[in-house]
C-alpha cells in the first residue's frame, strides 16, 4: 500500500494553533451533547435492552424496538426522581384497603399515595380521570383537589387530541370519588346537587330558545312592516280602465298599493 504523499500532509501540519484549539472545542462540545442526551443505563435496564433517555425536560424510555414509552410525570408535593423503594419492614409497610393485607410496594401506593397493592387494582374503580371529568362529574372545584389537604396527587401526560394544548393532569377515581363526599358530606347530597344543577342547566336552555324564537318573531314581524307600511316611491303597473265606472287605476308593484284617478 503506498504511503501518503507528502503534499496531502501539508495541510494538516499548516493548521495554526488557534485552528486546532477551535477543532478540539468543537469535539468536545459535540461529544458533552451526545453524552448529555443518554442518561444512565441501570443494569436490570441494560439486560432487557431498555434505557432511559432524557432530552430536555421530557424523559422517556428506549425499548429498542422502534418507538419510546413516555414515563409518567408525577405531579406531588414533593417530586420523585424515581421510584421509591419497596418498604421491607413489615411495621412500615402500608395496609391495603381492599384486601387488607400489608404489602411492601405498588403502582398506586408510590405514583398516588392510594394504599392498595396490586393485586387489588381494578380497572374501573382504579382508573384514571381527568381534572375536568373529577370537577364536572363529582362537582369539584380546584381548591378541592389542590388545597384540601391531603392534596390529590396526579400524573401528567400529553393531550392524545391536540399536541399544543396543555398535559392532562389524571386522577384516580377512587380518590375523586373519596374526596368528594368528603367535599358534600354524602353521596345522597352529591345526588341532590347534581340533580338541582342539571334542573337549572335545563330552565336555562329553555329560556335561552324562548329568547332565541321571541327574537325570530320580533325579526319576522319588523321585516314585514318595513316591507308593507315602509314609505317608499311607488313602481306602479300599467293603468286600467273601469268602464263601470269611468275612472282609470294603477297597482304600485312593491306594496300593492291601488291609485285610482279620472282623466278630463
Amino acid at each position: 500500500m503506498a504511503s501518503e504523499s507528502p503534499e496531502r500532509l501539508e495541510p494538516q501540519e499548516a493548521l495554526s494553533a488557534a485552528q486546532r484549539a477551535r477543532i478540539e472545542r468543537n469535539r468536545q462540545r459535540a461529544r458533552a451533547l451526545k453524552e448529555a442526551r443518554i442518561v444512565h443505563r441501570s443494569p436490570t435496564d441494560a439486560s432487557e435492552g431498555i434505557r432511559e433517555i432524557s432530552v430536555g425536560k421530557t424523559r422517556a424510555l428506549d425499548t429498542g424496538g422502534g418507538f419510546l414509552l413516555e414515563e409518567d410525570v408525577v405531579d406531588a408535593p414533593a417530586p420523585h426522581a424515581a421510584r421509591p423503594a419497596p418498604l421491607v419492614h413489615r411495621t412500615e409497610q402500608p395496609r391495603c384497603l381492599e384486601c387488607d393485607r400489608l404489602f411492601p410496594q405498588s403502582y398506586l401506593f408510590d405514583t398516588f399515595d392510594y394504599s392498595v397493592c396490586d393485586e387489588c387494582r381494578d380497572e374501573e374503580a382504579h382508573a384514571l380521570v381527568t381534572r375536568t371529568e373529577a370537577k364536572s362529574e363529582f362537582l369539584l372545584q380546584d381548591c378541592d383537589l389542590d388545597s384540601r389537604e391531603p392534596a390529590l396527587r396526579c400524573v401528567r401526560r400529553r393531550n392524545p387530541h391536540r399536541a399544543r394544548f396543555a398535559e392532562m393532569r389524571l386522577y384516580v377515581r377512587a380518590q375523586v370519588e373519596a374526596r368528594a363526599l368528603a367535599v358534600w358530606g354524602s353521596a345522597e347530597r352529591l345526588q341532590e346537587e347534581r340533580e338541582a344543577r342539571r334542573t337549572r342547566r335545563q330552565l336555562a336552555e329553555q329560556r335561552a330558545a324562548a329568547r332565541r324564537l321571541r327574537a325570530l318573531r320580533m325579526d319576522v314581524r319588523s321585516s314585514l312592516f318595513d316591507r308593507t307600511h315602509a314609505p317608499h316611491e311607488h313602481r306602479f303597473a300599467d293603468e286600467v280602465y273601469a268602464a263601470d265606472a269611468a275612472e282609470y287605476s294603477r297597482t304600485c308593484l312593491d306594496c300593492g298599493h291601488v291609485q285610482t284617478y279620472e282623466k278630463m
